[in-house]
């Protein structure tokens, strides 16, 4: 059994519904065939069932033979309810959805105690290693890691996205939400990508595109509910500081983004001008896979004041907040330092103590650089 088996497994002995959040995204069907073993599975994409599921919720899932997979239930939204309502065993169900938006709307308006959203990684899940934390004690176990061609990992593969974005705009934006346009969608998608690592500017999107701020809000949500890009939130209060309000964007696989934006090849890519920040979401992607193949969503924040001193990210686990920074080019060590020791007090607050930080760049080996702040290549992440 795996970690990620093992987790939904604790989840449902706490009577959690938990529903598995795909993105769309072919490697994740062997996965998901694995987690869904001796299941009976239903396909709630199939007209017949989503038909009946629709015109009686309540007798629909009391005629359920358990235990039950539900695949798709983006299609049929008012079937969650039905399902908490139902009184039988929600450790008998196991369900999947490919976009999250309005499902996320009704467990929050219904008993959310009762429904655990558990993301599907990319990334072999077989992988025994554990999620990232920059401690002194996992650094030395990732000297054994195979180290990646980075260049080539932030790539990926051409066609597997090609396929993915057709499927995500045709499918889980243009039939399960109220976006009417796919040519304008496209242009959206392809401006979001050009977004990639940054911070959201809503009405930048929105010019890009022919369409009003909140439109490129809506939009953007209804994005991320398909699981090909999420939305990592700011540190929302330091004392004495003015921060950043807005969310950084960030694609699942910094691949999908490159090719959104026309980037196929390795010289392309390093002399683009996204480069900076497609290698941010590269690493910030990385390190959210880490914690995704143990069904764990992972604490992460970033912290951006008005003087546009930035952490890349704010790590939250095991009681502590472990700053990151993530540096392309050369950086300095001291100015970092004196970054991280902003923190000290956002820590306090928030009931955690601040742990060790990381730097994380391109080439070279594990170090430690000074106490409590260590260097680790991207192509070990």
């Amino acid at each position: 059994m795996t970690n990620l088996q093992e987790t939904i497994r604790s989840l449902q002995l706490n009577n959690k519904l938990v529903i598995l959040r795909t993105c769309g995204a072919g490697q994740q069907q062997d996965l998901l065939l694995s987690l869904t073993e001796g299941y009976s599975p239903l396909d709630l994409s199939l007209p017949n069932l989503r038909l009946q599921a629709q015109q009686n919720p309540q007798l629909f899932v009391g005629s359920l033979r358990l235990p039950v997979y539900l695949a798709n239930l983006q299609y049929v939204p008012s079937l969650l309810p039905a399902l908490l309502d139902s009184g039988l065993p929600l450790a008998k169900f196991l369900v999947s959805c490919s976009q999250g938006y309005y499902l996320e709307e009704l467990a929050a308006q219904a008993d959310a105690g009762s429904v655990a959203f558990v993301e599907l990684p990319l990334q072999d899940v077989t992988l025994d290693r554990k999620p990232f934390v920059p401690q002194e004690s996992y650094l030395q176990n990732l000297h054994e890691a195979e180290k990646r061609q980075l260049v080539a990992a932030m790539l990926g593969e051409r066609e597997v996205y090609s396929s993915w974005v057709r499927r995500v705009l045709q499918q889980d934006i243009m039939e399960r939400t109220t976006v009417s346009d796919e040519v304008k969608f496209y242009r959206f998608l392809c401006a979001v990508a050009s977004m990639a690592g940054c911070v959201v500017n809503y009405t930048i999107l929105a010019n890009n595109v022919g369409i009003t701020a909140p439109t490129a809000k809506q939009w953007l949500q209804f994005l991320a509910g398909t699981g090909l890009v999420y939305l990592l939130p700011p540190v929302e209060h330091v004392a004495g500081k003015r921060l950043v309000k807005a969310p950084k964007v960030y694609f699942r696989q910094a691949g999908a983004a490159a090719y959104l934006l026309q980037l196929h090849d390795g010289a392309s890519l390093l002399q683009s001008v996204y480069f900076k920040n497609l290698y941010e979401n590269y690493v910030v992607s990385a390190l959210r896979e880490s914690y995704l193949r143990w069904g764990e969503r992972p604490d992460f924040r970033f912290y951006r004041d008005s003087n546009n001193k930035e952490i890349s990210l704010l790590l939250r686990a095991q009681g502590a907040v472990y700053p990151i920074m993530i540096c392309q080019e050369s950086f300095s060590v001291a100015r970092i330092g004196k970054s991280f020791e902003l923190l000290h007090g956002y820590a306090a607050d928030s009931g955690a103590t601040l742990g060790s930080g990381c730097i994380i760049g391109m080439g070279g080996d594990i170090k430690l650089l000074e106490e409590n702040l260590a260097y680790v290549p991207a192509e070990y992440i």
